[in-house]
């Protein structure tokens, strides 16, 4: 399935899937690391469901969100009128938006694994044009897991969660380049009433990163294993962090 229509089909149970106020509660509070007080405009790369927007723009941001899915936008919209906050989302790719975005944002964030959503052709562009719509000595943080510990586990499962009815499990098939990953929906009251979405993820690990960042024109790049700016662990963090400076 193609991502685009992969994440169309998602939107309608992401944020039952993932517990949307919670992980608002939790970047909002974790975002607060990286803000200065010379900041005032964001961008958050790969959207979704306005979830890390919604969080940004509670820490007093004006804030503007890109996603290729259509129907993750629409959601975002929804979402951000619940929480009484103005954002402007875009249907755009990020290695698509608009030139005049240039120079625009103070803080560009791409957090929950979205960089792995971007095909390894589009993903120097897509870096490119990230630098281009920040400001001289803006930041850009991207979270996105650790493929690395997770080959060495050769663990296939990311999580699994029940949010009734529903019950949600979120594989890989395999640790490749690219990879399959999969979302399997079901009813727990009758297993049999499923709904099994994939789509392919690019499990990029950190020397590859900081390398396509760097010819992005970035100059200097951080790395933790959470936004709490912990120390990376190449066999046991969790996550992986880029903090890139322009």
């Amino acid at each position: 399935m193609q991502n685009k229509k992969f994440f169309d089909k998602v939107s309608s149970f992401f944020d039952n899937m993932t517990n949307s106020p919670k992980v608002i509660n939790v970047r909002k509070s974790m975002l607060k690391n990286f803000i200065t007080e010379e900041m005032k405009t964001a961008v958050d790369l790969g959207c979704g469901t306005g979830n890390d927007s919604i969080a940004l723009s509670l820490n007093g941001l004006a804030v503007d969100g890109f996603d290729l899915s259509g129907d993750m936008i629409k959601t975002a919209n929804e979402n951000a009128s619940k929480y009484g906050v103005k954002i402007n989302f875009y249907n755009k790719s990020i290695d698509n938006i608009p030139v005049i975005f240039h120079d625009k944002y103070d803080f560009a964030v791409s957090l929950g694994n979205s960089i792995a959503n971007v095909e390894k052709k589009y993903l120097l562009k897509s870096f490119k044009k990230i630098f281009d719509i920040l400001k001289p000595g803006s930041l850009f943080i991207i979270q996105i897991l650790n493929f690395h510990a997770l080959k060495k586990t050769n663990n296939r499962i990311v999580n699994i969660t029940k949010n009734p009815p529903n019950v949600y499990v979120r594989f890989y098939d395999s640790f490749s380049m690219p990879m399959n990953f999969n979302i399997l929906r079901f009813d727990e009251s009758n297993p049999k009433d499923f709904e099994l979405l994939t789509t392919t993820l690019f499990p990029y690990e950190k020397e590859f990163l900081i390398t396509q960042i760097k010819k992005a024109g970035f100059k200097k790049v951080s790395v933790y294993s959470d936004l709490n700016k912990n120390k990376f662990q190449k066999f046991l963090s969790k996550d992986l962090i880029l903090v890139a400076q322009k």
